[in-house]
């Protein structure tokens, strides 16, 4: 044997084996979902034919939610309420019927991160 060989730790030889085993540490759930970038403003959703339209697209689903701050909520409820206002107003009651559903899940939200 060598000189080199016999200054070594007995073991694999990896360098885990040097330093020894870390636990990782559970990171606290923050509600928030962490990528790269922001969420997108506007996500596509496909409808029954498979499909993608601006009509289709949605501005709440979760991973949008959970990126935007309180302000911008607050913001999408004053935004969402005055476009389902408009679209009662010209009797378009299928899109109306998509807003209150989206005004539902922002207020959602916004519930749940009053009471955490």
């Amino acid at each position: 044997m060598s000189d080199a060989e016999d200054r070594l730790p007995a073991g694999s030889g990896r360098a885990r084996d040097l330093v020894g085993r870390r636990r990782p540490r559970k990171a606290a759930d923050t509600g928030r979902v962490h990528h790269l970038g922001a969420a997108p403003a506007l996500m596509p959703v496909l409808n029954s034919d498979g499909a993608c339209t601006t009509e289709t697209a949605t501005r709440t689903a979760a991973v949008q939610l959970a990126s935007r701050t309180r302000w911008e909520l607050d913001r999408l409820v004053e935004d969402i309420s005055a476009e389902m206002a408009g679209a009662s107003a010209a009797l378009d009651f299928e899109l109306a019927g998509r807003l209150r559903d989206e005004l539902a899940r922002v207020r959602a939200e916004l519930d749940r991160r009053g009471s955490a």
